[in-house]
């Protein structure tokens, strides 16, 4: 369960007190207690929290029956420094409080791009567990992706998450297709673009040993390495190419070949190319902008029986 618990929200959204809010917060954490729930209560817009607040409503949810806290980044407010400082300040808190370690966690936002940095900073700082969504897929800009989190926790911080890693991307590809919403192609891990190269200077670092430009080994998430031809494209990619089909070239055919390369690729149809481009993209936006405005009224008159009065500009979406 969660609730804000500062002015911005008190007086604008739940308009209600403090003291009111305290209050249903309680009865609303022994009653979940009371179905033998285990509570998480998630402190909404914490990062613009005061600290004297959270600690307060924090410690009033636990005496009430709270198993774990949660301190979230509604809106992607906090920077790793920042989160480090809260984590450590409440934590100092609650032990001085109740004289054990409570259970925190974190829900980072990532409007400033920050997520995976402030989760990993939380971390850092002794948090319990965390908040993460596949492919970073949430509201708004999202929150911190699993699989950023998970890939940097086993190999940059050798923790142990229980999770099968091989199964991360997979699990991308089938969250891509039940969302209808694609997965940006240079997302880290898992972007079609992650583990692939088409500049000339990467493709002769990568032949020569992975590690030059891969920081682990893809195969971990069951992807591979892939190489690609383009503008960008030189002779070690084609003489690997060539090479391994047995053909053996001269320089100047080598580079005939890399010219040739790049020539079709420039003769692609750009104009083609970014008219389907924008078409597919008009069609992603109206599949994921919900309701026109005419079916949200449709829907009302069924309901209610009126005719309303629509509008003469149109501003809202559903």
């Amino acid at each position: 369960m969660s609730t804000p618990f500062n002015g911005l929200n008190l007086h604008y959204r739940l308009k209600m007190t403090k003291e009111q809010v305290l209050k249903e917060s309680i009865e609303a954490i022994g009653y979940a207690k009371k179905q033998g729930a285990t509570v998480d209560f998630v402190l909404e817009d914490a990062s613009r929290t005061p600290l004297e607040d959270i600690l307060q409503i924090f410690e009033a949810a636990v005496k009430a029956g709270a198993d774990r806290l949660v301190i979230a980044d509604t809106v992607g407010f906090l920077r790793p420094l920042s989160m480090r400082y809260l984590i450590s300040h409440v934590r100092e808190g609650l032990s001085q409080k109740f004289g054990k370690e409570i259970p925190l966690s974190v829900h980072c936002h990532n409007d400033f791009g920050l997520a995976t940095a402030n989760t990993l900073a939380a971390v850092e700082e002794g948090v319990s567990y965390v908040h993460t969504c596949v492919a970073g897929f949430g509201e708004r800009a999202g929150l911190a992706p699993l699989e950023e989190v998970v890939i940097a926790l086993e190999l940059l911080y050798d923790i142990d998450t229980g999770l099968d890693l091989k199964k991360l991307y997979r699990l991308s590809q089938l969250v891509e297709k039940s969302f209808a919403l694609p997965i940006q192609y240079h997302k880290p891990i898992i972007g079609e673009n992650a583990f692939s190269y088409e500049v000339d200077e990467h493709v002769h670092g990568m032949l020569a040993h992975p590690l030059i430009y891969e920081p682990f080994p893809p195969e971990i998430i069951e992807r591979e390495t892939t190489f690609y031809f383009g503008k960008q494209s030189g002779r070690h990619l084609v003489e690997n190419r060539l090479a391994s089909a047995g053909i053996k070239a001269t320089q100047w055919q080598i580079d005939e070949i890399v010219r040739r390369i790049k020539n079709v690729q420039e003769s692609l149809d750009k104009g083609g190319t970014q008219m389907t481009f924008y078409q597919i993209k008009k069609l992603m936006r109206d599949l994921r902008k919900g309701l026109t405005e005419e079916e949200f009224w449709k829907i009302v008159e069924q309901v209610t029986k009126q005719k309303p009065k629509i509008p003469q500009e149109k501003t809202l979406t559903i």
